[in-house]
């Protein structure tokens, strides 16, 4: 194929696309790792209980959907593996 990539660039292309990802993604990443602590100590967690951990309202009415979309689905996984080993 003339067209096709030289198999030193795929990595190379592999690593910026999962850099990229990393970067768009870690504002919600760091909600995500705080809704999970908040939710294992108090059971639940709302998007108000964010503000003292540093979190802006204007973050929490920006990134709280996606990221506690995430924390459901980790959640879900978490039990799944805790299931599997018990």
């Amino acid at each position: 194929m003339k067209n096709a990539a030289p198999d030193s660039l795929v990595p190379k292309v592999a690593e910026l696309i999962g850099l990229e990802f990393g970067r768009k993604f870690a504002p919600y990443q760091r909600m995500a790792g705080a809704i999970i602590d908040l939710t294992k100590r108090k059971g639940r967690c709302e998007p108000a209980d964010l503000l003292p951990l540093g979190f802006t309202r204007q973050e929490t009415l920006d990134l709280w959907h996606m990221a506690h979309a995430m924390v459901s689905v980790e959640l879900r996984l978490m039990a799944l593996r805790g299931n599997r080993h018990a």
